[in-house]
């Protein structure tokens, strides 16, 4: 019975999402159902006088579920579910395709629009909304209602940032907040002291001018263009904000969103950190990891790659972000997986979903050192994995520092706004005020649009 309303609750899923894509070239979902709030109980059969007949055994999960992602350290990790899933529905088979992070939206997107997408797709915040419009991915509100899965076990913050007009269409694989990471050696050898709890902004401009030694090509901080990894932090502690709540209107007129924004330009004007130009042709952790630069804004994912220079690995730590205005807060995100609207497989696709979104997968991910999991008490098995770190830093700001990534429909157009005003802005060629008086109009406008 369970399965035959799983298959109906698909069929009406998938219906809704080619509606969401059949509006000419608006990008409106064509649904507001709101989500299930409570599992569908089924309905005791009512009593005659004659035996109903014996129901009929629903037949075995079958199809071959290709599984698109990016990110190549998640591939132990998903080797083992795939092998653990495949041993427990001998019907299916999971093709497993990475794409590197710089090509995998544009492969994903140019095989949405041929058609050829993949059953099941990792997403982000800011394209979620694009796709959920299209109707390129199919709402799961009804699917987890009746499933096992219960929603209480992830970040409100992540079911937040997947939910499109009221329907959810993805459930969090992992989530991720920013730290400051340092080099110990570098620190030692200019003789500052460690970041602590307890630092401000401007005791880490104080240190990065200490830290800087021209002579050496040592820079104390690294202040490029960063949105998860830079601004889109200090701009909330300045006061200001990227988005405002019912997503109607920028906040980049607004002058504390400037000052968030003025403080990274300006510890590159002073010269404390590598230029924008050197920033773009090498990237900042590469820069860090060199060790040039002694501290970096970066997630907890960058841990996995940090150990594998061993040398390195032992030169560095990570700390709370510096506070500002009194205030500390970190932009939470993860990703999620999503479910193709063109599946030949709805039934297996979903199971796969359903079985990453688990606990037993999210051990898997956690011990793997990947990802912090996103399912409630699986984020020490990830911590275990660095424990020369402090990585609990992560934890407590998802938990109690955190607000949610600033995502919309039109997050991709907006975002390349963004880059391109700001990274001319960073560059010295125009002033924050310029960047953003020219960002506030092009994405109000988008904004407008939705």
């Amino acid at each position: 019975m369970k399965r035959k309303l799983l298959a109906t609750i698909l069929c009406a899923s998938m219906a809704l999402a080619t509606l969401a894509g059949c509006g000419g070239n608006t990008q409106t979902a064509s649904t507001d159902a709101p989500a299930a709030e409570t599992k569908t109980e089924e309905a005791a059969p009512a009593a005659t006088e004659e035996a109903a007949p014996a129901e009929e055994e629903a037949p075995a999960l079958e199809g071959e579920i290709h599984y698109a992602y990016w990110s190549d350290v998640l591939g132990p990790y998903l080797e083992e579910c795939k092998a653990n899933f495949e041993a427990a529905n001998p019907g299916v088979t999971i093709v497993l395709e990475p794409t590197a992070w710089g090509e995998y939206w544009t492969k994903l997107e140019t095989a949405a629009t041929g058609g050829a997408v993949a059953d099941v797709f990792q997403m982000n915040g800011p394209n979620i909304g694009k796709y959920a419009s299209a109707g390129i991915i199919v709402p799961i509100d009804d699917l987890v209602a009746n499933s096992d899965l219960d929603l209480n076990n992830y970040p409100q913050a992540m079911t937040d940032l997947y939910t499109v007009d009221g329907n959810l269409y993805g459930i969090a694989i992992d989530y991720d907040t920013i730290g400051l990471w340092y080099n110990k050696e570098l620190f030692d050898a200019a003789g500052v002291e460690y970041p602590t709890e307890d630092w401000t902004w401007d005791d880490l401009v104080a240190a990065a001018e200490k830290l800087t030694d021209s002579s050496k090509g040592v820079y104390g901080m690294v202040a490029g263009y960063a949105d998860q990894g830079g601004f889109y932090n200090t701009v909330p502690m300045s006061g200001g904000y990227i988005l405002n709540d019912d997503k109607s209107a920028s906040g980049f007129k607004d002058p504390a969103t400037r000052a968030g924004i003025q403080c990274w330009v300006d510890l590159i004007q002073k010269g404390y950190s590598p230029s924008q130009a050197s920033l773009t042709e090498n990237a900042d952790y590469i820069q860090f990891m060199s060790g040039k630069v002694a501290m970096l804004y970066a997630g907890d994912w960058f841990a996995a790659t940090f150990v594998q220079d061993a040398d390195f690995a032992k030169k560095i730590d990570c700390q709370y972000l510096p506070k500002m205005n009194g205030k500390r807060v970190s932009v939470i995100h993860g990703k999620a997986n999503c479910i193709s609207s063109a599946t030949k497989y709805p039934e297996a696709a979903w199971a796969w979903v359903e079985y990453l979104a688990g606990k037993e997968a999210n051990e898997i991910l956690g011990k793997s050192g990947a990802a912090i999991p996103s399912y409630k008490g699986c984020a020490d098995l990830y911590f275990a994995q660095f424990p020369d770190y402090n990585m609990g830093i992560f934890a407590d700001e998802a938990e109690n520092m955190s607000i949610p990534y600033p995502a919309s429909k039109t997050s991709a157009e907006w975002g390349d706004i963004m880059w391109n005003e700001l990274i001319a802005a960073y560059s010295g060629d125009v002033s924050v005020d310029e960047a953003c008086d020219n960002i506030a109009e092009q994405m109000d406008a988008l904004l407008a649009s939705e």
